[in-house]
């Protein structure tokens, strides 16, 4: 570790508060999905992946957050908050949504009002409009100095990121059947969509001919060589290839899924066998195709 982070101590680079605020979070999942489901029981058992996705999200959290990433990203460079950005919007928030059960966000939905506002953001188009505009805008270079000069506003900030980001992927990986989420080729196109929509952040960051972000300009060079304007055409990178990856393994995912759902649906019978050709007649059982022996 170099001395400039060096000197900001132990404290400030790991963030002990937040540290232990994620453990009691763990601590509180492992009793919901463990002795209170049991007693309970009217819950189904959490499988032992989806239990595994909310840790390893939970640390992914930390790395995010309260890791040095944190101090990095605040005070040196802006492709580091660009990752930290990026970790909470196309990372945790859509492990967090996998890594819940059902029967977690029911009694959330069944509040009136909470309800009528989950089922309205979460709606295919509104998601994706509101994460993208809010996400834009929080990287206009106005707010984004602003974020960095006052903390409350920055913690606004990655909340607003994290919880947008939720509702962007709920179309996607809805732990709700009553909000349930979109047929796979449907997630295709919606991911598709959306990616284009990120490009207008993207465009704007990594070609700008000069630094955009002034906080930037006058922050110590962490890394010798790295001017502002290569910090920020390497924060566009990391935004363009984390969403890249993001939006592709789940395009891959949503593919794959609806191939092997087609051809169980042909399996069982669900879907109509194709029919002869005209004036062809089918051949008898067993009887070689095309003259040929198979």
């Amino acid at each position: 570790m170099s001395a400039m982070l060096a000197s900001w101590g132990f404290s400030a680079l790991w963030n002990p508060p937040i540290a232990l605020g994620l453990v009691v979070i763990g601590a509180l999942y492992a009793w919901v999905v463990g002795p209170l489901r049991v007693r309970l029981a009217n819950h189904l058992p959490v499988r032992r992946n989806q239990q595994i996705t909310f840790y390893l999200t939970l640390a992914l959290l930390y790395l995010a957050v309260g890791s040095p990433l944190d101090v990095i990203s605040d005070h040196y460079l802006f492709s580091a908050h660009m990752l930290q950005h990026m970790l909470l919007a196309v990372v945790v928030a859509p492990l967090l949504l996998i890594g819940t059960p059902d029967w977690f966000w029911r009694p959330i939905y069944r509040m009136p009002a909470v309800g009528k506002v989950l089922a309205f953001l979460t709606r295919p188009l509104v998601a994706v409009l509101v994460f993208n505009i809010l996400f834009s805008y929080m990287h206009f270079p106005g707010f984004y100095d602003l974020s960095l000069k006052n903390e409350t506003v920055h913690f606004i900030e990655h909340a607003v990121i994290l919880v947008t980001g939720m509702f962007m992927w709920w179309p996607v990986f809805s732990p709700l059947p009553e909000l349930p989420a979109l047929s796979d080729p449907l997630k295709i196109l919606y991911l598709f969509v959306d990616g284009l929509l990120m490009m207008v952040a993207f465009a704007t960051i990594t070609f700008a001919p000069i630094p955009i972000y002034t906080f930037y300009l006058t922050a110590p060079r962490l890394i010798p060589g790295v001017s502002p304007l290569l910090d920020q055409q390497l924060g566009g990178l990391v935004m363009h290839y984390m969403t890249l990856t993001a939006y592709g393994a789940a395009t891959v995912w949503a593919f794959f899924h609806w191939v092997r759902g087609e051809r169980m649906k042909e399996e069982f019978g669900l879907l109509p066998r194709p029919e002869p050709r005209p004036g062809r007649s089918n051949p008898p059982s067993g009887a070689p195709l095309n003259g040929r022996l198979p």
